[in-house]
């Protein structure tokens, strides 16, 4: 049969798909390619339009390649035939591309949507059990080198600052190769390598996110040894400065933080760029890494095959996740896998007033928004299917007692036909009761510096109980229950009226009207749920959470269009003419 495009249906299908694909690679990179000028602009609004809209791009160039490819096809649309053809006929295609992985993701989501493909099918997708090897950055090309024996630390900073995109913008060019200059030997001096830098080799392109960027690359000392580095910029009404140094492995993973939205990043040479990045990253999956590109849609390609490959190796299976069961998901996940399963519950215990379509928009809308390093990255996976011997009996019973619109059941297997996947943390609860005094101090200090760190970002948790927050393996709070998820700026924080007499106070129910988006701080410390010692350090670093004022001053900022910055490193102080540095800590915000 001949189509409207004059051509068979096969080579119909493989030219619609490999121009969907290259249609979406050049809206993706003209979007990534704005951050520049947002930044040196210092247009935030703007900046956060762009990455939803980057957000949004996959979704929208596939529907329209799906649309195209139906009308063209007809009722042969989801006949096996045709993308069993097209898988072999689009394969030559794609290896001759510089991002092959990524096309044959998108390949496989057009075969998905139109051949009506559950679970996984060999015959019609691309399901490689590991991604191919990836080329070697080049230096010259992909990075730039610059050496460093024999020369002047601030000569060569200035160098390497000159060399950037912020080169003409920088308000002090040679102060900030200076301090750049100094923390270095400060580093070198406390023995943070054992040997002299030999060569700096930095990445061409900043990375952007948010109000910040990040000049990414990696020392190397003369023996070889390559060590992160990072070299963080802001704009400050207009000027532009250096503004804190990353060279420890602890902060380049919280830089790169799966709980931080998306870099925007301009590369034409995406696998290089990732081969630069994983000796840095060595804790962090590839699929993380494409992640935080903003290549979501690749990552969860690479988690399924890291899912896979992890069964076949060590045969474990789905377990229920420690703690206290959710009201909204159950959560399960192999015990000896990093990754957590959340599936919607059929009904909802109360006082849970939402429902099913209300808690899956309120993971899209985290999605879209600024996690701002303490919200997870969560990726939505549909028609999951494995064998029933995967999962545990007691988690077999929940799942069909409670979240059978969720997972069905077929014989032997076991289909999640909606699911969100994220990284898996410890319960902030069951954390504060097994870790030492000193590190439940940390963790309460933080679980308090990251409610401020979502209010800075227009995000009021709803339900502060300490099982919605959890610890990741850096030792960071996180916050990971989003169905009453809602912006800060909708809420009313008030004060709690006086009792006008005894019975009044004595009452089981307020006095006074409540109204539903009535928020009453003081009453924070009651439900918490902190005791004894650690409610005093909570409350000797964050007594200002418990008052009206913080939060409405927070309100007022967001709604006067006055952005805050939360800052995922250590600052360099003011002091730049005294030619000294101050810090403040990790997670700070500054308006």
């Amino acid at each position: 049969m001949i189509h409207s495009s004059g051509q068979g249906p096969v080579p119909m299908v493989v030219a619609a798909i490999l121009n969907g694909y290259r249609t979406y690679r050049d809206y993706f990179r003209s979007i990534t390619d704005r951050a520049p000028d947002r930044f040196i602009q210092g247009h935030w609004d703007a900046m956060q339009a762009d990455a939803v809209e980057r957000l949004e791009a996959y979704q929208k160039i596939l529907d329209q390649t799906v649309a195209a490819i139906a009308t063209d096809l007809g009722p042969e649309v989801d006949g096996s035939d045709i993308w069993i053809a097209a898988k072999s006929a689009i394969a030559p295609e794609i290896d001759r591309l510089s991002d092959p992985d990524l096309a044959e993701t998108f390949f496989n989501s057009v075969a998905r949507r139109l051949g009506n493909i559950l679970g996984a099918d060999a015959r019609r997708e691309f399901l490689r059990e590991a991604p191919r090897p990836m080329p070697l950055p080049r230096a010259g090309r992909d990075y730039r080198r610059f050496a460093a024996a024999g020369r002047s630390m601030a000569a060569l900073w200035r160098e390497i600052l000159e060399a950037s995109v912020f080169s003409g913008h920088l308000a002090n060019l040679d102060q900030d190769a200076r301090r750049v200059a100094r923390y270095i030997d400060t580093c070198r001096e406390q023995d943070q390598w054992n040997h002299s830098l030999g060569h700096i080799d930095m990445i061409p392109s900043p990375f952007f996110r948010g109000m910040g960027a990040y000049l990414i690359g990696r020392l190397v000392t003369a023996d070889g040894t390559g060590h992160p580095l990072a070299i963080a910029l802001i704009n400050e009404k207009g000027t532009i400065a250096v503004d804190g140094i990353i060279t420890a492995m602890r902060e380049f993973r919280i830089l790169f933080s799966y709980t931080h939205s998306y870099f925007h990043v301009s590369t034409d040479h995406l696998t290089e760029l990732l081969a630069f990045l994983r000796p840095l990253l060595p804790h962090r999956r590839l699929a993380e890494l494409y992640i935080s590109l903003g290549f979501n849609r690749h990552g969860k390609t690479e988690l399924y095959r890291d899912l896979a490959r992890h069964q076949n190796a060590c045969r474990d299976i789905f377990e229920i996740s420690p703690g206290k069961p959710g009201m909204v998901m159950a959560v399960f996940n192999m015990p000896s896998d990093d990754m957590v399963f959340k599936v919607i519950r059929d009904h909802f215990a109360q006082p849970k007033k939402t429902t099913r379509r209300q808690v899956m928009a309120q993971y899209a809308y985290i999605f879209r928004h600024d996690r701002t390093g303490r919200l997870p990255d969560t990726q939505l996976f549909e028609h999951l299917r494995f064998d029933r011997g995967c999962f545990h009996p007691d988690l077999l019973r929940v799942l069909e007692n409670s979240a059978a619109r969720s997972v069905t059941f077929d014989n032997d297997k076991v289909s999640l036909g909606l699911a969100y996947v994220e990284r898996r943390v410890r319960p902030l609860d069951l954390y504060l009761a097994e870790a030492a005094f000193e590190a439940a101090c940390t963790a309460v200090i933080d679980f308090g510096q990251a409610i401020k760190d979502l209010a800075y970002s227009n995000i009021f948790p709803g339900d502060m109980l300490l099982k919605n927050f959890g610890v990741t393996a850096l030792g960071r709070v996180i916050f990971y229950d989003f169905d009453e998820v809602c912006p800060l700026t909708q809420c009313r924080f008030r004060r709690k009226p006086r009792p006008l007499c005894h019975e009044d106070e004595m009452a089981s129910e307020p006095w006074y009207f409540v109204g539903e988006n009535d928020i009453f701080p003081e009453e924070f410390e009651s439900f918490l749920g902190l005791t004894g010692d650690l409610r005093h350090v909570f409350l000797a670093h964050h007594q200002d959470l418990l008052d009206v004022d913080f939060w409405q001053h927070t309100q007022t900022l967001i709604l006067r269009g006055n952005p805050i910055h939360v800052f995922p490193y250590t600052r360099l102080g003011a002091c730049r003419t005294a030619g000294t540095a101050t810090f403040t800590r990790n997670g700070g915000a500054s308006p």
